[in-house]
């Protein structure tokens, strides 16, 4: 360890390490320019990517394209979006016929297939195979990990913004203490408040 870096784990160590993510995060929004100038021209507004995940693993769903004026600022009772997302049927019946994108009508096929042919364009870009996984990594928050998170992401083409609204799930514990007796007696049962881990 070079004398100029700060210990691991030190509060200055958490601090570098919190500003380099923030820096990477910045450097990859403008690394984005030309992708939503390509998007902008074909008439698209938005795109919104929904997300969630938990237990080291997330999923993010098909990016939607958005051609008209959308409320970002409106929320349900849930925190999100009063128009949920939207994702692939499975084809459970197993139809030769079966249209994987039934159901999805916010661009989402149009808009891979635009991604797809920048993506060939650019090829030195190293772009991902999928507009939605290049835009959850703009998120700088653990949403996959432990007990994950949920949320999206919205990019404003006009604006040039990515903004995420999303949510970090927390454990929580309840102590709980039950008794049993062997002569038939009525068991005693109690709870605890909620503990949350920090």
């Amino acid at each position: 360890m070079s004398e100029l870096e700060p210990e691991v784990g030190t509060p200055e160590w958490v601090k570098d390490w919190t500003e380099k993510r923030v820096e990477k995060r910045m450097s990859y929004a403008s690394s984005m320019k030309d992708l939503r100038i390509f998007l902008k021209d074909l008439g698209y507004k938005y795109i919104r990517v929904w997300y969630e995940g938990a237990g080291d693993s997330g999923e993010a769903f098909h990016a939607e394209g958005w051609k008209k004026e959308i409320d970002t600022e409106s929320k349900d009772d849930n925190g999100y979006y009063p128009d949920t997302y939207q994702h692939k049927p499975w084809n459970h019946a197993k139809k030769d016929d079966f249209d994987e994108w039934e159901g999805m009508n916010r661009n989402q096929k149009e808009l891979e297939e635009h991604y797809r042919l920048f993506k060939k364009s650019y090829p030195l870009k190293n772009l991902q195979d999928e507009l939605r996984y290049q835009l959850v990594d703009m998120i700088n928050y653990d949403w996959y990990n432990n007990e994950g998170g949920q949320g999206e992401l919205v990019w404003d083409l006009n604006e040039g913004t990515f903004v995420c609204n999303g949510q970090q799930n927390r454990y929580a514990c309840v102590d709980v203490t039950e008794k049993y007796y062997e002569d038939g007696r009525t068991p005693v049962n109690t709870y605890g408040d909620e503990v949350y881990e920090k």
